[in-house]
């Protein structure tokens, strides 16, 4: 629900509007930081990325930068959303 079935990647250079052929978005649920090094089970280490997005950050050669902003924009993220509520 909070990322409004997008990419919450600020840098995803993917296909945001693309959706499964029954109209859900194409979306992964990450830790930002890994279950596997102690990452939390809370939605301010937690954020939806598209799979590309998601390949990136898990192997990607440039993925600890990129985990470092999902980082930071999970907390915004998820922030702004308890702010709302």
């Amino acid at each position: 629900m909070r990322s409004g079935g997008r990419c919450e990647n600020p840098l995803c250079a993917g296909q945001p509007e693309d959706v499964k052929e029954n109209g859900d978005p194409i979306l992964e649920v990450d830790h930002v930081l890994d279950r596997a090094r102690w990452g939390r089970d809370h939605p301010i280490q937690m954020i939806a990325l598209c799979p590309n997005c998601h390949a990136i950050k898990t192997w990607g050669r440039t993925g600890e930068r990129l985990r470092e902003v999902l980082f930071f924009e999970a907390r915004v993220r998820h922030s702004a959303w308890c702010s709302e509520a």
